[in-house]
């Protein structure tokens, strides 16, 4: 059992899925976030999403949702330092269009969890900058200076600290694109 704080990346502009908020974006009836939420094991103890719009709607989800703390959409490490702030301990970072994760991918990023260093998902593709778990607040400052200086990209944050890779299976499924997606937010 691990206790641990889920943070879901829900902020974006939703460019590539004609500026819908992506989070709310039905699959089969229900929105991404329900999805990402119904097949997450182990189970955390909070949940914070970062969320730019529809905050309303995003906290029967949550414990907490939070804002950026930058103007103008800057990108999810905006949404990563948002969420920070509102966080302490072990922390579990994921998209909000990671649909359906692979069953054990959760549990060995938190198993393999320290304070020293950041686990990222790695699946036979590509690292997953956006998969990931460490402890808040050891991070809090490196990101905020990160982001002081210019800084945007996912990749890039991580290039700066000690990483560990955490090994998924199958290829992660976002759905980055309208296809299978509706317009239609959740109630």
């Amino acid at each position: 059992m691990h206790d641990y704080t889920l943070i879901i990346l829900a902020g974006g502009r939703g460019s590539r899925v004609g500026g819908a908020d992506k989070g709310l974006l039905e699959v089969d009836g229900k929105p991404l976030i329900a999805h990402l939420l119904e097949h997450l094991a182990p189970r955390p103890q909070r949940v914070v999403i970062s969320a730019n719009r529809n905050q309303a709607l995003y906290r029967q989800w949550a414990d907490q949702v939070v804002e950026d703390l930058r103007p103008d959409f800057p990108g999810p490490m905006a949404g990563l330092e948002a969420a920070f702030q509102a966080c302490e301990g072990l922390c579990l970072c994921l998209p909000c269009d990671l649909l359906q994760p692979p069953a054990s991918m959760a549990a060995d990023l938190l198993a393999k969890a320290a304070i020293g260093h950041v686990c990222v998902a790695q699946d036979p593709i590509r690292r997953q900058p956006l998969c990931l778990s460490l402890h808040a607040q050891h991070w809090r400052t490196s990101l905020t200076d990160y982001l002081d200086n210019g800084g945007r990209s996912a990749y890039g944050w991580l290039e700066t600290l000690a990483v560990q890779p955490v090994a998924v299976g199958t290829p992660l499924q976002n759905l980055n694109h309208a296809q299978r997606l509706t317009n239609s937010p959740a109630p």
